[in-house]
């Protein structure tokens, strides 16, 4: 029997797909709940990336294809057409999406898609400026599990999922007549990627917005060029390390990651020397060996106990342990303000070189009503740079 279109009545939908699946009542992105096989798979796709216990679930997505060895972009593609409809033909420009990626929630805002959001696996908890920037979120289905009931993305009408090309559920979501997108991202290149495909899936005004975006980024790419040459030989190359997380595991980021890149582009060079991809689990000791000349924590690790040895770093020695902006997305992982990480993280590493946080404060403000429509304070603006929650 063929499939039928989209356009099929909800009911109808929900009898085809869920009569007979028993306990199948609730879908799980990347692994939990589903049956003990398709968990172990993801679990052990997560720790061959790094991703520890604790870590989080943007991280884990991005360290699987890290540890692939491929980029995310060479993962990234449509791999289920939906009912009615070929790989190469994208759907209508207004379906409802589900958002099963946390990072890539701020690549669909930036495309101006996040009014069609209506399940996700992000919380207001976990991403306060992203709700803020994005209100219309609250009305989406929340899942920081990463489990939704089947019957309440029908209910919906979800006919648009972006996942991790690791998530064993995408077939799931194939079954019940969705489009099925697998993408990620860990670096610039395969950011692109990302971002283009996700243009082209959503339709509309976002391949435009994707265009608009990519010129400043490449723009901003080109100017951190021009300053690393004009930088006095005196300045070096200052060795970073960059913690995202404390505990439950310490975990820090190596190279092959978009971490990586920013840390060179502003100057400096990552100081967890042997270390490849993000959120790998390592010891103080590892920390002491590698003793950084400046230690970045994200916004989370800076509000997390440290470890007892921990004064003894370098970088904490000479007071140049700095807390990570972050703003609809940590601006040091998987998000789109990877342009406004640049120039703050040039900022920190060469302070005598590149302008401080007055005019980081206006380059925020100014993206943000660019790339989010949000028109951000000052204070606002603020408070993000120290990477605090909105007052």
């Amino acid at each position: 029997m063929s499939k039928s279109p989209v356009s099929m009545p909800d009911a109808g939908r929900r009898g085809l797909l869920l009569g007979g699946a028993g306990a199948l009542g609730a879908l799980a992105l990347g692994g939990k709940g589903l049956p003990v096989q398709a968990a172990d798979t993801a679990g052990n796709a997560a720790a061959a990336a790094g991703a520890a216990p604790g870590a989080s679930a943007e991280a884990g997505a991005g360290s699987a294809v890290a540890a692939a060895g491929s980029g995310a972009g060479a993962s990234s593609r449509v791999v289920a057409a939906g009912a009615g409809h070929s790989l190469d033909t994208p759907l209508p420009p207004d379906v409802p999406i589900l958002n099963g990626w946390p990072a890539h929630a701020s690549v669909l805002i930036m495309l101006g898609a996040a009014r069609r959001i209506a399940a996700t696996v992000n919380q207001a908890k976990a991403h306060p400026w992203m709700y803020r920037v994005a209100p219309s979120l609250h009305d989406a289905l929340q899942a920081p599990d990463r489990t939704f009931v089947l019957e309440d993305l029908l209910e919906r009408n979800v006919q648009l999922a972006f996942v991790t090309p690791s998530d064993p559920t995408a077939d799931k979501l194939a079954s019940m007549g969705i489009r099925v997108v697998k993408t990620s991202f860990q670096d610039v290149a395969s950011m692109r990627e990302c971002i283009l495909l996700t243009a082209r899936e959503l339709g509309g005004e976002a391949p435009e917005r994707a265009r608009v975006y990519l010129d400043y980024l490449d723009r901003a790419l080109d100017e951190m060029k021009r300053w690393r040459a004009r930088l006095p030989a005196k300045a070096g190359q200052p060795r970073v390390l960059h913690i995202p997380q404390w505990t439950p595991t310490l975990l820090a980021d190596g190279e092959k990651t978009i971490i990586d890149e920013w840390i060179q582009a502003a100057g400096g060079r990552n100081a967890a020397t042997g270390l490849s991809g993000s959120l790998r689990p390592v010891t103080l000791e590892q920390l002491l060996a590698w003793d950084p000349d400046v230690l970045v924590e994200a916004a989370k690790a800076s509000r997390q106990k440290r470890p007892e040895g921990y004064a003894q770093l370098r970088a904490v020695r000479t007071q140049r342990v700095y807390t990570n902006p972050e703003g609809v997305f940590p601006w040091d992982r998987y998000g789109c303000e990877f342009p406004l990480q640049l120039r703050w993280a040039a900022s920190r590493l060469h302070p005598d070189a590149m302008p401080g946080d007055d005019d980081l404060a206006e380059r925020t403000q100014d993206f943000y009503q660019r790339f989010f429509g949000y028109r951000l304070e000052k204070a606002e603006a603020q408070r993000i740079l120290k990477g605090e929650q909105p007052a």
